[in-house]
């Protein structure tokens, strides 16, 4: 893909987390891999209002390979690229349901058949501070297998072969988030039948 369509899909893909309400203000990054290259948002700024000129450009250890200065969390995504070479693109974001699953003691019990076919559980990842080596580790190991995942006091990561991929198992992860949270304020929960999950990972 050329440099000016991968900066473009990179806004795009921002712009639409903004307009589903999956993400606001400076919070949150996105980033597309093609080979040993990575294209991410740029820090301090707010990604919904970025252009595609200011989408940097680095290697997958992290070196710049243009101008600007990329997001403080890159770390995180060039340590799950380094560990995970079919994935291309991963979206970070704070959603508002997942940030509160993020934030309260709630596990993920299978409650519906799309969480167990196309995305899985989330992989639960306990708090370190953003933008460390630790964080990125952490991160890169706890997604092994995994296509999205949780990161306590934090938000939320989705992984996938394609900006559109990572976006959509995203906001599936809010979806299934929305779901369980308020499914808990209105009474028990019914889970699919024992065996399901094995049944789905099939």
């Amino acid at each position: 893909m050329e440099d000016r369509r991968i900066r473009e899909q990179i806004v795009f893909t921002c712009q639409a987390l903004y307009q589903q309400g999956l993400n606001l203000g400076y919070a949150g990054n996105v980033s597309f891999r093609q080979g040993d290259s990575v294209w991410i948002t740029p820090a301090a700024r707010p990604k919904h209002r970025i252009s595609p000129e200011e989408v940097v450009q680095v290697s997958v250890t992290g070196q710049p390979m243009g101008s600007g200065r990329a997001s403080s969390e890159g770390k995180m995504h060039y340590a799950i690229y380094r560990r995970r070479p079919e994935v291309q693109a991963i979206v970070h974001a704070h959603p508002p349901f997942l940030s509160i699953t993020a934030v309260t003691p709630i596990d993920w019990p299978p409650l519906l058949p799309e969480m167990e076919i196309v995305i899985g559980p989330p992989a639960i990842i306990p708090y370190l501070p953003p933008g460390t080596d630790e964080l990125a580790e952490r991160v890169a190991m706890a997604l092994d297998g995994a296509l999205w995942g949780i990161l306590l006091n934090h938000g939320a990561v989705a992984l996938a072969d394609s900006l559109e991929g990572a976006f959509d198992y995203l906001e599936m992860g809010e979806s299934l988030a929305h779901t369980l949270v308020l499914s808990r304020l209105v009474g028990p929960l019914h889970t699919l039948p024992p065996g399901e999950r094995a049944r789905f990972s099939r």
